[in-house]
């Protein structure tokens, strides 16, 4: 039988039986993986980290720089806070309006920061000014490139469609880039669902037969899933890193163009001490209307924020999990991931590894750099504000280990204060709900506490509480400003680059979108708060994340799915709101643009996530952004090859039990699981009761644990394929259905 699922192979592949490797004479399977070239990757600590020359202007340039930015933002807090607390009807003078002002300082100077870093970035992109830029370090006549670079993306139970039409795109565009002989790609698989596993299987065997990349794209599914994505990546780094110069992370749904890539590989070949090079990547592809207005907001605010981090980062920037070109010796010489010791929440295995890598890697003395001015990474959105939050909960957990991470030996400061920067990006939700049920507690005393006119010191005058609304309004407004401010910055910027407002849809619809995604960003800002505010307190109760793949396809969300997520925040907010009124009604209004959105937190969910919504908005000339004026090829290919993938791929639609089903998807299969018990001349097996079952009770006998047990053990399929086709008289009439969604024509299924 492994002599016929062999000719079958062989027959399907047509002239590309290069993929084909013989282990033993008996033994054939599909060349999936290269040879190892094994080294070691473990947590360690350089003992005498490597220093490059750095010129003394760039290094006072980089503390100089994070010293404004601080100073701008703390003397902004300051004064505001000071503000805030004359306004206080006691000035500070009780322990609760303390604690109040103190929130709001925490937050105001979460807010200063965004804003200066704003402001700077703003200032590259209109002046055009700046002489550190990484992507002034390409050579401006490169010599040929010789360096190898491996394409890595981690996979997980992720949509195969997706995740092989935009490796296909990335692969076409590396090869029009003239990179063929130079870029290996690498799809790591810890996929658990056994439909999802068998698909993987059959995309990457289509994708090296059309695209004649046997010996240079590969396809691995890990046995164990140790530590997830990191110990997914750490894995091939320990046994395929050493034979490439640089490694490119890819998420499921990253798109590459191939001339980004050869940029970045010549700088990076220019530039010994870099370590890491981060691409900015442009979001795209999604047509729900939240996944629309994320796209415009991200391509719309990124330039200037991108460059705004550049300029206090330098060489110092963070890493960022995916789209980035890596240094492998240093990476798997001292970029190790240790374990957090202790059984507390926030111990274990390291989650938000991206920013502790990048931290390590600067330790050990390479830089770590932002290509924010370089265009050709791409990335999908969230389709709806679920998933969105679904991502956040483990970037919480992840990001919240951080704190325990802060005092590792050798850090640079810059570092460290990336490290709290995303601990505030979840912390300050929380610290946001203190400080609005501070103010409501603050307000209850004030009504029902009588005032002390006349305390038991003597005084001159009554002890009169005062109450300055006009003031509040104007420091409401002030704040409002500063969060509005970078956006306009943004505005201003695309509007003097490139194509302008064109690009954009116009003048009309560039600058209706920016009120609009005010407007919306402003009505979801309260759940947000609300939802990562539960998040903190369940990683502090140490209730673990579920490791779930991503669903990244558009689509809307079920009403009940809705209520589900957002129908007890509703009814507190409500609550909340009519609790207010009894109190003061005056002071509801200073609460509706905090409780008014989780009042209708249910139909805005629904409404945001609506694919109907957002194509309305694209008709209407809304949330257009420039990959949609002028769309990538890149883009182009990839949505060529996700249409070819649902028409006619063999993995369209297919089901774990396809693989006993259709002669094709099992020969494939066998040929490239590795388990050495399907062997030529062995016979046809007897079946255990598993396959007995599954032959006399049809597919849908088995669940996925059985199923995915089955496709592991070739001998065991073997026999149940064996009897489906010697027997059909026997078998359930369910192995008798077309096997997938769509109508095979790739070539007849073998006799």
């Amino acid at each position: 039988m492994a002599d016929s699922a062999a000719r079958i192979v062989m027959h399907w592949f047509g002239n590309g039986r290069a993929a084909i490797q013989s282990a033993t004479h008996r033994h054939l399977r599909l060349q999936s993986m290269p040879a190892l070239r094994r080294t070691p990757m473990a947590p360690q600590r350089p003992d005498a980290p490597r220093t490059w020359t750095r010129s003394r202007t760039e290094r006072a340039w980089g503390w100089a720089r994070r010293l404004l930015i601080v100073t701008l933002a703390g003397a902004q807090s300051a004064w505001a806070s000071l503000f805030f607390l004359n306004l206080m009807p006691q000035q500070g003078e009780r322990g609760l309006e303390l604690v109040i002002v103190m929130l709001f300082a925490a937050l105001f100077f979460w807010v200063s920061i965004g804003f200066w870093t704003a402001v700077a970035g703003a200032w590259i992109c209109l002046t055009r000014v700046d002489r550190f830029a990484v992507s002034r370090r390409a050579p401006a006549d490169p010599a040929p490139i010789t360096s190898r670079t491996a394409v890595v993306m981690p996979i997980y139970n992720e949509p195969v469609d997706r995740v092989f039409a935009g490796l296909r795109a990335t692969l076409r565009s590396i090869d029009a880039a003239g990179l063929r002989e130079q870029v290996h790609c690498y799809v790591l698989s810890d996929s658990t669902d056994p439909d999802i596993q068998l698909a993987e299987e059959l995309a990457w065997a289509e994708l090296i037969r059309d695209l004649g990349a046997e010996g240079r794209v590969f396809y691995r599914r890990r046995r164990h899933h140790i530590n997830r994505k990191t110990g997914n990546v750490a894995d091939f780094c320990r046994r395929w890193g050493a034979r490439y110069d640089h490694m490119m992370v890819l998420d499921a749904d990253s798109v590459m163009d191939g001339r980004c890539l050869k940029r970045l590989v010549e700088i990076m070949d220019a530039n010994p001490q870099i370590g890491i090079l981060q691409t900015a990547p442009t979001p795209a592809g999604r047509s729900s209307l939240f996944a629309r207005v994320q796209q415009f907001a991200s391509r719309l605010y990124a330039p200037v924020f991108s460059a705004g981090l550049h300029y206090w980062q330098l060489g110092e920037a963070q890493y960022w999990g995916h789209n980035a070109l890596i240094r492998l010796e240093p990476f798997i010489r001292y970029c190790g991931l240790p374990k957090i010791p202790g059984r507390g929440p926030l111990s274990g295995a390291i989650l938000s590894h991206d920013f502790v890598e990048a931290a390590l890697m600067r330790r050990a003395g390479w830089q770590v750099w932002i290509a924010y001015d370089m265009d050709g990474s791409y990335e999908e959105p969230p389709s709806t504000f679920v998933e969105e939050l679904t991502r956040d909960r483990r970037w919480c957990e992840g990001n919240l280990q951080h704190l325990r991470l802060f005092n590792t030996p050798g850090l640079h400061p810059a570092h460290r204060a990336g490290f709290l920067v995303g601990v505030m990006a979840y912390l300050s939700a929380p610290l946001w709900f203190l400080f609005l049920f501070a103010t409501t507690v603050q307000l209850t005393i004030e009504a029902h506490v009588e005032p002390e006119y006349f305390p038991d010191h003597r005084v001159l005058f009554p002890d009169w509480p005062i109450w300055k609304p006009e003031l509040a309004l104007s420091l409401f407004a002030s704040t409002i400003a500063l969060l509005i401010a970078p956006k306009v910055l943004a505005w201003l910027v695309a509007v003097t680059r490139g194509e302008g407002a064109r690009a954009f849809g116009g003048w009309r619809g560039l600058t209706g979108s920016l009120a609009l995604e005010i407007l919306v960003s402003s009505l979801l800002a309260p759940l947000r708060m609300v939802a990562h505010s539960t998040f903190v307190v369940s990683v502090l109760l140490g209730i673990k994340t579920v490791w779930g793949g991503q669903p990244r396809a558009d689509g809307d969300i079920p009403w009940r799915g809705a209520l589900r997520m957002f129908a007890l925040p509703s009814t507190i907010a409500l609550a909340w709101g009519a609790y207010l009124w009894s109190l003061a009604p005056e002071y509801l209004w200073w609460s509706v643009p905090v409780l008014g959105p989780l009042v209708i937190a249910v139909p805005l969910a629904a409404l945001t996530a609506s694919v109907g919504a957002g194509r309305r908005a694209r008709d209407w000339g809304f949330f257009v952004t420039p990959e949609e004026s002028r769309q990538p090829t890149v883009l182009d290919w990839t949505a060529s090859e996700l249409a070819r993938f649902r028409s006619r791929s063999l993995a369209a639609g297919v089901r774990a039990s396809d693989a006993a089903r259709d002669p094709r998807i099992w020969a494939l299969h066998a040929c490239m699981n590795d388990d050495g018990g399907y062997i030529e001349g062995a016979g046809h097996p007897l079946l255990g009761e598993r396959e007995r079952r599954a032959l006399h009770d049809g597919p849908d006998a088995l669940g996925p644990e059985e199923w995915r047990a089955l496709l592991a053990d070739n001998e065991a399929l073997a026999g149940l394929h064996w009897s489906i086709q010697m027997q059909p008289a026997s078998s359930h009439p369910g192995w008798r259905e077309p096997a997938g969604d769509h109508d095979r024509d790739l070539m007849p299924a073998p006799a």
